[in-house]
């Protein structure tokens, strides 16, 4: 099991951070915006990003939140385009060639800092060739980001929607947090694609380790569980 950091932040949370989350599920777009195009303050997201990068362990939840859905509102590739530029990492994965799937995984970080299963995969690699810094590194911002997502609503109705960026996105929290999707059904709406799904959990899976499983149930559970796939407020932005 992940054992959590002690957060021992030195600065304090500024105006934009406090309105982006007044309220833990408030998914406030105008301040997501700002926090973006903010380029030399502290709250900005590129000063947020360098710490996620270097000391994800000193941050709130709601700051990795800015670090995570502030990828709706930048330009850049799509999420097929995305997959397509992972095809060498994953087959290096695929051959056990950690070290060299390491350099070309760090390479893709560089580009989607926040790209969830690039980031269990690296810290795949990591363990196989006992880097430890990595490894601790990288667990911590998986918690970070895993944290933030879960901030936002949790999945059990459609209106507290687990809410991710992408599809691949989807299916790797689903994962971190041990469901396994039996049935799934869609339902688009203007700026996002929620998915219904029937899901179990699998309480003596080992998962990932970066979500505290808290129940320490020994048997299956079939519940619901309710996706919020989101785009961009305002295509071409």
């Amino acid at each position: 099991m992940y054992q959590k950091h002690i957060l021992t932040l030195t600065f304090v949370i500024t105006a934009v951070l406090y309105s982006f989350a007044q309220t833990s599920t408030e998914f406030n777009t105008a301040a997501l915006r700002k926090a973006v195009q903010d380029t030399t303050s502290p709250e900005g997201y590129q000063a947020l990003l360098k710490k996620f990068n270097e000391t994800p362990q000193y941050l709130y939840a709601n700051e990795g939140a800015i670090i995570y859905y502030a990828k709706l509102f930048q330009k850049g590739p799509d999420q097929f385009q995305r997959v397509a530029a992972k095809k060498t990492f994953n087959e290096l994965m695929l051959q056990k060639k950690f070290d060299e799937a390491i350099i070309e995984g760090e390479r893709l970080a560089k580009t989607d800092p926040v790209d969830l299963k690039l980031l269990v995969m690296l810290m795949a690699a990591y363990i196989e060739t006992k880097r430890e810094a990595e490894i601790n590194l990288t667990k911590a911002k998986l918690q970070l980001l895993s944290n933030a997502i879960l901030s936002k609503g949790h999945g059990n109705t459609d209106s507290t929607t687990l809410k991710v960026t992408s599809v691949e996105d989807e299916y790797t929290i689903m994962a971190m947090l041990k469901l396994n999707g039996k049935s799934r059904r869609s339902e688009s709406r203007n700026h996002s694609n929620i998915d219904h799904w029937t899901i179990v959990k699998k309480y003596y899976s080992p998962g990932w380790g970066f979500i505290e499983d808290k129940n320490g149930q020994s048997e299956d559970k079939e519940s619901s569980l309710f996706v919020e796939v989101l785009r961009a407020p305002d295509p071409g932005y």
